[in-house]
Order: structure tokens, then sequence, then C-alpha cells
């Protein structure tokens, strides 16, 4: 049989009996991609939202063995996976079903790792005991059964040979694979259902935990690409293309190289949010979330608020009320305690001094206040409470 020569290892095209070029080209993207992702997520970690976490060690570990799956995956194919196999030289038909051999392997390791990093990491957004348990208890699932999975993907084929996909001793791959792929399926719904178990007692807008659990949920996507892997797994054990083993995997190896990295990519989209925000001009008030509450001219995007003291105001010596911002209105003041004092002193009337009208005013126009700004709790589940503490201030003059 005719082997490679320099010209057709130096040229890559494609062509009906060569998707080489294919396969390059599908694994470099994938891995542009997923370090992309790994380099936002690291530099989040490090300027946005610090500390560094397990969760995210987990997914630069998924990463690392995503980029070694990736090179073992080119290196199969510079070797002539792609091609038919007749052109081939038996050597390089060997040492390109071995490559893939070895790069299926660590498939499911990058791939559990996503999902373990994913379930660290809404372990780090709660602080519910049951949460927090249930959330590494499924990190540990992930890892037990990326350990699984390892151990099945290396014994797709019988031995002695488990990389010959050809031979009939590999029938039951597609059964192993099968078997792999439907437990990473049930870990990717167990990640949404266990975020929507996180948000749903949050006292938030039901389009933020809509938000948060659509983030959680777009891993869910990559059912796609794994039912469609396994369609062409199957095919590869069609007796009509035994023959032809480095050409019929070609579509096989190109969806297990999208599989693996939209998996990766996945652990870090919950974190695209905040890197959004960093980069955000406010030109459209898309995603500036931060807002200072005293602040009329700055309401925040849809009405939120961003974390602030829940000191009260100071009030100046010999005053009777607690200072509140001169322009302060209830809008601003939404989701806020408030505490009104009245002092009236003696038995005087306020209503007949211009004085005592003006505070009676300003007492009238707070309470008002609060109890309109009150009522806009939106999606609080707790109680309003409202205190008012009434004073009385008698002076009595001393007898000579």
């Amino acid at each position: 049989m005719p082997s490679l020569n320099d010209e057709d290892q130096s040229s890559i095209t494609v062509r009906p009996d060569d998707h080489v070029a294919l396969i390059v080209i599908v694994a470099l993207v994938g891995l542009v991609w997923s370090l992309f992702m790994l380099g936002i997520r690291i530099y989040l970690r490090l300027r946005l939202t610090p500390p560094f976490g397990v969760d995210d060690a987990v997914a630069i570990f998924g990463t690392i063995i995503g980029l070694v799956q990736t090179s073992v995956t080119l290196h199969a194919a510079f070797q002539g996976v792609g091609k038919r196999e007749d052109s081939l030289a038996p050597a390089h038909v060997e040492n390109g079903l071995k490559s893939i051999y070895v790069a299926w392997v660590l498939y499911p390791i990058a791939v559990c790792s996503s999902k373990v990093s994913l379930a660290l990491l809404i372990a780090r957004l709660t602080i519910v005991k049951f949460e927090l348990r249930a959330s590494y208890v499924l990190a540990g699932v992930g890892i037990f059964w990326g350990v699984v999975s390892v151990i099945v993907a290396a014994c797709q084929c019988k031995m002695p040979k488990p990389w010959d996909l050809g031979a009939h001793h590999c029938d039951s791959m597609f059964v192993r694979w099968a078997v792999i792929e439907t437990g990473n399926m049930i870990i990717e719904l167990l990640i949404p259902g266990l975020i929507l178990k996180v948000i749903w007692n949050l006292q938030a807008r039901l389009k933020a935990k809509f938000t948060v659990l659509m983030a959680f949920s777009l891993q869910l996507l990559v059912a796609i690409p794994t039912i469609f892997r396994l369609i062409l797994l199957r095919q590869t054990t069609v007796d009509e293309l035994r023959n032809d083993r480095t050409f019929t995997i070609t579509d096989t190896v190109m969806v297990t190289e999208i599989t693996m990295h939209f998996s990766l990519m996945a652990a870090t989209f919950p974190c695209l949010r905040k890197f959004l925000q960093a980069f955000d001009s406010n030109m459209g008030a898309t995603t500036h979330m931060t807002t200072d509450p005293d602040d009329p001219k700055n309401t925040g995007s849809n009405g939120s608020y961003g974390l602030r003291s829940l000191q009260r105001p100071s009030r100046a010596k010999g005053s009777s009320f607690e200072k509140w911002p001169r322009n302060s209105n209830r809008y601003n003041r939404k989701y806020q305690p408030h505490t009104v004092t009245t002092v009236s002193a003696g038995a005087s009337d306020p209503r007949g001094s211009p004085e005592g009208g003006g505070r009676l005013q300003r007492q009238r126009t707070r309470n008002n206040d609060m109890e309109s700004g009150s009522v806009e709790s939106d999606d609080s589940q707790l109680a309003i409470i409202r205190r008012t503490q009434h004073w009385e201030v008698t002076v009595e003059s001393r007898g000579n």
C-alpha cells in the first residue's frame, strides 16, 4: 500500500476521501474557545471576584486534560485518521487507532471535570447546610462516574487490542459508550435541579432567578452532540464499514471534540455575567447593575441595588429627627427600614406655631413616604415591620 509522503503531510485539504482538515479545524477551534473561557475564569478570580476556589482548580484540571486530549487527536489525524484506510501504511493505521483510543479514554475525564466544577461552584454560592451537602455529594458522584467511565472506555473492545475498532471483538463498544453517556446526561440534569433548589427561596426577582437557572442549564445543550456521537458510534459497528476504520470514525472524532470542549466551556458560563459587567461602558445600560440607593439619578438596572451598610443615618446633636438625605425619595429607600420619632413639648399645640406645623408636616411626609415605599417589596417573602415611637417631653418649672 502507498504510504504518506512529505507532500501529503505538509498540505491539508478537504477531499472526498480525505477529511483530516475537518478534524484539525474542529479540534483547534474547540481548544481555542476552551482556553479562552478558562482565561476569563482566571481573570475573574484574580481581579473581579476573588478568591480562587476548588471549583476553579477543577476547571483548570479539566481544561488541561482537554488540551492533552486534543493534542492526541491531532496526532491521530496526522497519522491518517480521516483518510481512506487503503491509502495508508499499516503502521500509520495502527498508530492512528491507538491515538484515538487514548483520546477517547481522556474524554470522560474532561467531561466529568466540568460537571464537578459546576457542582462545586453551586456549593460556593450557598450557605444552607442541606444544599452544601447536596452540592458536595453531586461533586462526589461526578468524580466517581469519571473513574467508572475511564475504566469502561479503556475496555471498549476486548483484549489484546482494545483500540482495534474494526474487529469483531469490539461489538460491545456502542453499549459501553451508551452507558457512559447516559450517566453523564443524568448528572447534567441534576445540576439545574440543584441550582433550582438553591434559588427557590431566595428574595430576588423572578427574572434574576431565571437568569441564574439558565446560566447553569446551558450545559444541558451538550446532550445534542452527545446523542449524535452515540449514533455515529453505532454506525462504526456496521460490517460494511469495518474495512475502512480510519475514515469511518472521522465524524465520531469531530463530534467527540465538540462535546468535550462545549462541556469545558459550560463550566464557566455562570461566571460570564460579572465578566461582561467589567467591560460595560453603561452606554446601553444592559449589564451595569451596581447602584447607590441614595442617588436619585442612578436607580440601577431594573430597579436593582448594590450592597450597602445597614447603619442608620446619624442624628445631629439636639435634633428631634433622624437626618435623611436631602434628595432621597420613596424609590431610593425601597427595602430599607425606617424609624419615625415624634417629639412633643409640653401641652403646646404644634398646629398653633409655624415651627410646630412644619414639624408635623415633615412627620406626615415621612410616614406617608414610608408606607408608600413599604408596599413595593418585590418578591419579598419576609414580613414588613413598621414601628412608630412616640415620646412626650413635659417641662415642669421648679418652685422658688
